[in-house]
């Protein structure tokens, strides 16, 4: 499969197409971000431009969660190249390309179109310590990561993914 990121919007594009109130959401989101030196330092090293699509929607709290992250990177190194498509109008090619519609879904690509890493709805990590969970510890723990207590979950997802 081809991958275009053509149709894609930039992170300010998409924002502007969310709701007030989502933006509001993110923006706080984003305001509350420090990242790690360590993320900062591996962001800056990157040489060769990493091409980033993101699936999202503005309505899903787990992408308000995650793409201030992706920004606030994105702003560190400009080889970071980052496009939102919808995931109404592309659940096919989202499934053809990871099996699944989840969002939000990162895919990360080499310069030369080179698959990287994915980023699917969370971060693995957390979805390893959810899997010991019953379901009310689990609902408890995607409401904490909601809130940000997970946030170096995130941070450390999307480090993997993009260097």
């Amino acid at each position: 499969m081809e991958i275009n990121l053509s149709g894609g919007l930039n992170l300010d594009e998409y924002l502007m197409k969310s709701t007030e109130e989502q933006r509001k959401a993110q923006e706080q989101i984003y305001e509350g971000i420090q990242l790690t030196q360590a993320a900062t330092d591996c962001i800056r090293q990157i040489e060769e431009p990493v091409n980033v699509m993101v699936f999202s929607e503005g309505y899903c709290p787990d992408c308000i969660a995650v793409l201030p992250f992706i920004k606030k990177l994105s702003e560190e190194n400009d080889n970071i190249i980052v496009k939102v498509f919808p995931r109404e109008g592309n659940k096919e090619k989202l499934e053809e390309l990871v099996g699944t519609a989840r969002i939000p879904t990162i895919l990360s690509f080499s310069k030369e179109m080179e698959p990287k890493g994915a980023y699917i709805e969370f971060p693995k990590a957390l979805i390893e310590k959810m899997a010991r969970l019953n379901v009310e510890e689990q609902k408890r723990v995607v409401n904490e990561y909601r809130e940000g207590k997970y946030n170096s979950y995130i941070e450390k997802a999307l480090i993997d993914i993009l260097v």
